[in-house]
């Protein structure tokens, strides 16, 4: 029997070619960090700004590990594949594939333009499943693979719009993914509530309302995400695919709406 608790994070992942799209800001930084640092040569993957990736980059060659920077517009059909190409060519057949890219976007549908519901709509569903399908036929040569897509508990309401649209249906694409590409590849999705970061700090007012709604008390941070996007992709995650993993310190558990009453006759 394995002891996974005493061994080498380092090794875990040794050799692996890991790529995390959108990790160039945000949770992604802290996902390709934290496969580094299990020892996965990363592709840092970002729409433009190739300066954000390549500091994402020499932060993981600083802590000792491997990365590479690409740069691609998953918006675009083309770019997807092209993407995994580049990849291949620099890194090696990738192990291990993480869409955590995924715009925002909550204006009502009665206003909300073509051109933002094809943007949302082409980055946070259509992207993964091109990518899977790119990815899956390297995986299974390899005879392992790993695929965790990023999804929000957007997609459990009805007041995010194309957004939530999109990861509802992303939750939906994990499953029937999960399904298809077994036994060799596991499919699973993590889905956190709203993240600790610099941009929910600066709306102050809506931070402590989150917060307040939550029963544990916080939100959930980028390096929890990192962390278990890393441990979905584990030996300890061997017999699991085609799940959710909620992130969200009980936020959406079903409650009793509050409606005027006294806690005694609620």
């Amino acid at each position: 029997m394995t002891d996974h608790a005493t061994t080498d994070p380092a090794a875990t992942f040794a050799g692996k070619v890991v790529l995390v799209t959108g990790s160039s800001s945000g949770a992604g930084v802290s996902i390709a960090c934290e496969f580094a640092r299990h020892g996965a040569h990363v592709a840092v993957h970002c729409r433009s700004s190739i300066e954000a990736s390549l500091g994402v980059v020499a932060r993981i060659g600083a802590a000792g590990g491997i990365a590479r920077a690409f740069n691609a517009d998953l918006a675009r059909d083309s770019e997807s594949g092209s993407l995994v190409s580049a990849v291949e060519d620099r890194l090696g057949p990738v192990s291990v594939l993480v869409n955590n890219a995924g715009p925002f976007a909550d204006a009502p549908y009665r206003t909300l333009a073509p051109s933002t519901w094809d943007q949302i709509m082409a980055v946070n569903l259509k992207a993964p499943y091109l990518l899977a399908q790119r990815v899956a036929p390297g995986m299974e040569k390899l005879g392992w693979g790993r695929i965790v897509n990023i999804g929000a508990t957007s997609g459990f309401v009805r007041t995010h719009s194309v957004y939530g649209l999109a990861k509802a249906a992303l939750l939906h694409l994990t499953q029937s993914l999960a399904l298809e590409l077994a036994p060799i590849i596991t499919v699973n999705a993590i889905v956190p509530s709203q993240i600790a970061s610099t941009r929910t700090d600066s709306m102050p007012a809506y931070k402590n309302a989150a917060i307040a709604g939550t029963p544990l008390g916080r939100l959930v941070t980028e390096d929890e995400i990192g962390r278990m996007a890393v441990l979905a992709c584990s030996p300890d995650f061997d017999f699991v695919t085609g799940q959710m993993i909620v992130m969200d310190g009980g936020r959406t558990l079903p409650r009793f709406p509050r409606i005027g009453l006294s806690d005694g006759e609620a």
